[in-house]
């Protein structure tokens, strides 16, 4: 819906942006979480923080990102069993768990994510190997959005990319879909310190330059 009180002002008098309160729970005080509270994730939660995250921009509006979610026992013991030892007690502690792939087919949708675009199905069918780069950066670039948007729905969350992918695809991924991160969420818990003290970031005056 239209908020018709700025719906006429000019573009340079409408603040966009997000309050202190918001930057600190997506950004500033959001961290890659280990403990958890013992309630479940509601499926309602991932499905809102995917319906979010999709507006998120992609080149050419690919959307090659794909979630599969594991909450049967079953699911949950193929994701830990394809872990790193190391990270299999972590992702053991969170309620759910999930997959990114990527999916090597994204084109077929295109009528979907391009309707109207000729010839976009035939570009990509041709050319497998651009096709594959897109797919893996695309749904890089769409995880991001994702981690944000469950963020958004007040879950906490951690990435593992220390994984036996090909074990995994067979196991879990419908055809065409190739895993590339492992998330472990829930709800965080009171008083976490698992997470252990919070490192450093690069400033700005390192990773930025302005030519």
């Amino acid at each position: 819906m239209v908020d018709m009180t700025t719906a006429n002002l000019p573009q340079s008098t409408v603040d966009f942006s997000l309050d202190q309160e918001a930057r600190e729970a997506l950004f500033t005080e959001a961290r890659s979480a280990i403990a958890f509270d013992s309630g479940e994730v509601d499926a309602e939660l991932v499905t809102r923080a995917w319906d979010l995250a999709k507006w998120g921009p992609s080149s050419m509006n690919t959307q090659p990102l794909r979630l599969v979610v594991a909450r049967s026992d079953a699911a949950r013991a193929a994701v830990i069993d394809a872990a790193m030892p190391g990270n299999r007690p972590k992702l053991e502690q969170a309620p759910l768990l999930l997959v990114a792939a990527h999916d090597e087919r994204f084109h077929d949708h295109h009528e979907i994510t391009a309707p109207g675009f000729a010839g976009f199905h035939e570009r990509f069918e041709s050319n497998p190997e651009m096709r594959a780069s897109l797919a893996t950066s695309g749904a890089m670039l769409q995880l991001g959005y994702l981690i944000i948007a469950l963020r958004a729905e007040g879950l906490a969350l951690r990435p593992y990319g220390g994984f036996d992918k090909a074990a995994l695809d067979a196991t879990l991924m419908p055809e065409g879909w190739r895993s590339e991160v492992l998330l472990g969420i829930g709800r965080p818990a009171a008083g976490d310190d698992q997470s252990g003290e919070r490192r450093g970031r690069i400033p700005a005056d390192l990773g930025v330059r302005e030519l």
